[in-house]
């Protein structure tokens, strides 16, 4: 269904289904061994009516996790993370992607949702425009 590439993600998906499992066994051992009768002394629940409650819990339980699901799936789509190591040049700061060299502003606009919008700081604009800055520099 997805190809994850992100650790991040990676997780978030292992830890959701690890919960999803978690909660059908919890869900199956509470019908199966009536754990209210066991543990609390109440009257045994009759086969029947677990049966029921086994169809009514596991429906409930589809339509959160086909919600999770559809949820998960548009996370995944809205956000890209940009994990590991770029390689960078020393000099111009473009990175190397797949032998080419992109200016960076492209490359995290490619593989993110940032935009970009340039600017000058006050140390540059001090160094380029120093007839518009109060301070002068030597």
């Amino acid at each position: 269904m997805f190809n994850i590439k992100s650790k991040t993600l990676r997780l978030l998906v292992i830890s959701q289904l690890t919960i999803l499992f978690l909660f059908i066994a919890m869900t199956m051992c509470n019908e199966i061994f009536d754990l209210p009768h066991l543990f609390f002394g109440d009257k045994p629940t009759s086969f029947e009516q677990r049966i029921g409650e086994v169809i009514i819990e596991l429906t409930i339980l589809t339509i959160i996790m086909i919600i999770e699901v559809i949820l998960i799936k548009n996370l995944y789509q809205r956000i890209r993370i940009l994990e590991g190591f770029l390689p960078i040049c020393a000099n111009c700061k473009k990175i190397r992607h797949e032998g080419s060299w992109d200016q960076i502003e492209k490359y995290i606009s490619d593989h993110s949702l940032a935009k970009f919008s340039h600017s000058i700081c006050p140390d540059c604009k001090k160094k380029l425009y120093p007839e518009f800055c109060d301070e002068k520099i030597e």
